[in-house]
């Protein structure tokens, strides 16, 4: 994929890498593409499909590098979509890989619609390769720590679902969404990553005070539930 890393290169050379928030997405990119490496090996992709898969993870944040330009924000609901401008940007150049272009477009969408299997896998690995950057490259920030959970989030926890991003307004809420990353998790190499790097115990930790102890307990045994049923591991 040696066209599409000059691609990529010349494309970031068009911002000002000393604007920390545009070298962090510049960083961010080539560890999405390790993770997404990792998970292909694991999934015995052929050459051309392990291929595609590193393209969809180097494409991905494409429209960051804009949406931080014009913006100066990573909050999608105060600027643009940067998953719809990621796509944009390649249909702009005449890139017409149409798994690639479905793939960088929805990477970053709360639900993704069915398509082909192949694209559906695609689609799958790029969004878990960039949650596990997300989830660890924040592993250990400092957080308000007293804070309590409220019903609402119980019963998203409990239904498995993913947590709005513009409804995290404080550090405890960016964690308990992390957290909630996992049930989006679709492959069990990038569980695997994740738990190798004590993600699940380091966050839960983070959150965790004397007046939420009872509550963090019981998201804690949701998320383990749920990563042993769905990726038979115990953790």
């Amino acid at each position: 994929m040696d066209k599409e890393l000059e691609f990529f290169e010349k494309y970031v050379s068009n911002f000002d890498m000393s604007n920390k928030k545009v070298e962090h997405k510049y960083h961010h990119t080539y560890r999405v593409l390790e993770y997404a490496k990792e998970i292909a090996k694991s999934l015995n992709l052929d050459e051309k499909e392990y291929n595609r898969a590193c393209v969809c993870a180097l494409f991905h944040d494409l429209g960051r590098f804009p949406q931080i330009r014009d913006y100066d924000t990573f909050v999608d609901s105060e600027s643009i979509d940067h998953g719809d401008k990621s796509y944009e940007i390649l249909k702009e150049n005449n890139y017409n890989d149409d798994i690639v272009l479905k793939a960088v477009k929805y990477h970053n969408k709360k639900y993704v619609p069915k398509f082909d299997e192949l694209t559906d896998m695609h689609c799958k690995l790029v969004r878990d390769a960039d949650k596990v950057d997300i989830m660890l490259y924040f592993l250990n920030e400092p957080i308000d720590n007293n804070y309590d959970v409220d019903d609402k989030i119980i019963d998203s926890f409990k239904k498995h679902e993913l947590l709005d991003n513009y409804k995290a307004k404080t550090d405890f809420i960016y964690v308990v969404r992390y957290l909630a990353f996992i049930f989006d998790i679709n492959y069990k190499k990038t569980m695997e990553i994740l738990l190798e790097n004590d993600f699940l115990n380091k966050k839960i930790n983070l959150i965790k005070n004397e007046k939420n102890k009872e509550k963090i307990d019981y998201l804690e045994k949701i998320l383990k539930d749920f990563i042993k049923e769905r990726f038979d591991i115990i953790c």
